[in-house]
Parts: structure tokens; C-alpha cells; sequence
């Protein structure tokens, strides 16, 4: 979802560096990257693991909600190019779909809502509601039980390769739209890397009126 149907990821990376910032630790981007779509329990540890034992935890998340919080209130949340069309005919041809989310689903479905996309959205699975996040396939498995699809008629649309790996485990025809550079391995099991929503959208409408 995040980076996909809302362009969120920017925001959390600024606020996560901020709030790092305001206790005298640094996030660079290329350790905020090689958390980018793990699940919230699995972030947590993953920043524990990254910025050492004495990094306080509790209170850098208190600071990044707030930050959130003040972010959203000055700006809103944009959807992404292309994605409330691609929604919209969707939903007007009759094909199902669902959102399968790293985030946790209260926080979701807030971000949707602000987006403007949350009328579209009738199916979603967060992180908090799956035992084994990204990478592992069960997010994916369980969006597609419900929409009552089978895994391997389904498209998944991802931007980071944990999404990838999980969609593709899942037997989903996979597209990316990279928020960074694609590592080798994700070429073998993409079937098309874009540079933008906008441009998947299209790809996506051809896919189901072929």
C-alpha cells in the first residue's frame, strides 16, 4: 500500500529521520531501505537490531507519531498517480481486488481515507492480522481467499523486493514500481518493473481487457 496506492513512504522516511534526529541518532537511507515493507512488529526489532541495544526505542516512536501526526495535519496523504483511476475502472468492470498491507489495518485505513481512496476499498488485510509478514507469502494468500481468486490469477503490485518475494511465493503475475534500485534477483521474478504507478495502471487495465 505504502508507496504503491498512497505515496506515504516519503513521509515515514522524513519523519523516521527526524525523529532519530531529535535523540542524536542518524537513519540513513540505505539503512531506512532495508526496512522498507517488513511488518510493524518486524520493523521494530529490525531497528532495534540496526541502531544497537541503547537506542531508546520507546522514545524515538513516541516522537515519530507525533511527527506523523504533525505531518498529516500540514500536508494530508496523496494517492498515488493513476491509482484511483485504476480503482475506479476496476470496480466499474466488476474485478475483485484487495489490499494486502505491511501496515498495521487501523493505520490503513486512516492513511486511505485521507487519500481519498478509501471509497474504493472494500478488502484489506494489514500486517497486524497475518502471523508471518513480508517476505512470507500468507498476506498475499490471504488477499486472494478474499477476493475467492486463486493465487495464480491474481496481480500483485509491489515497490520493494520483500513485496515482490512475497507476491511471487504467493504465484501472483508480479509488477514492480521501485522506490530504489532493483536488486538482480528481482528481474527473475518480476514479470515487468515500471517507473510509475501511472504507468502500471495502464499495464494493469491492457492486462484485464486482453
Amino acid at each position: 500500500m505504502d508507496g504503491v496506492l498512497i505515496n506515504s513512504e516519503p513521509k515515514i522516511k522524513l519523519c523516521a529521520q527526524i525523529s532519530a534526529k531529535e535523540l542524536g541518532y542518524t537513519i540513513s537511507n540505505e539503512t531506512y531501505t532495508s526496512w522498507m515493507g517488513l511488518p510493524s512488529r518486524e520493523i521494530r526489532l529490525a531497528i532495534q537490531e540496526t541502531m544497537g541495544t541503547e537506542f531508546p526505542i520507546e522514545d524515538f516512536y513516541e516522537r515519530y507519531r507525533k511527527n506523523w501526526n504533525n505531518n498529516l495535519e500540514k500536508h494530508g496523504m496523496d494517492a498515488q498517480p493513476g491509482i484511483a483511476e485504476l480503482l475506479a475502472q476496476l470496480t466499474e468492470l466488476g474485478i475483485p481486488f484487495s489490499v494486502a498491507t505491511s501496515t498495521d489495518r487501523s493505520h490503513a485505513l486512516k492513511s486511505l481515507e485521507l487519500s481519498g481512496l478509501l471509497p474504493f476499498i472494500k478488502l484489506l488485510i494489514g500486517g497486524d492480522q497475518v502471523t508471518k509478514g513480508k517476505p512470507d507469502p500468507e498476506i498475499f494468500i490471504r488477499a486472494a481467499e478474499l477476493i475467492n481468486v486463486p493465487g495464480s490469477q491474481c496481480i500483485a503490485l509491489e515497490d520493494t523486493p520483500i513485496g515482490i518475494t512475497a507476491a511471487a511465493d504467493a504465484g501472483m503475475f508480479t509488477i514492480m514500481v521501485p522506490d530504489i534500485v532493483v536488486p538482480d534477483h528481482v528481474f527473475k521474478i518480476c514479470r515487468y518493473v515500471l517507473p510509475s504507478t501511472q504507468i502500471a495502471a495502464r499495464v494493469i487495465t491492457r492486462l484485464f481487457s486482453s
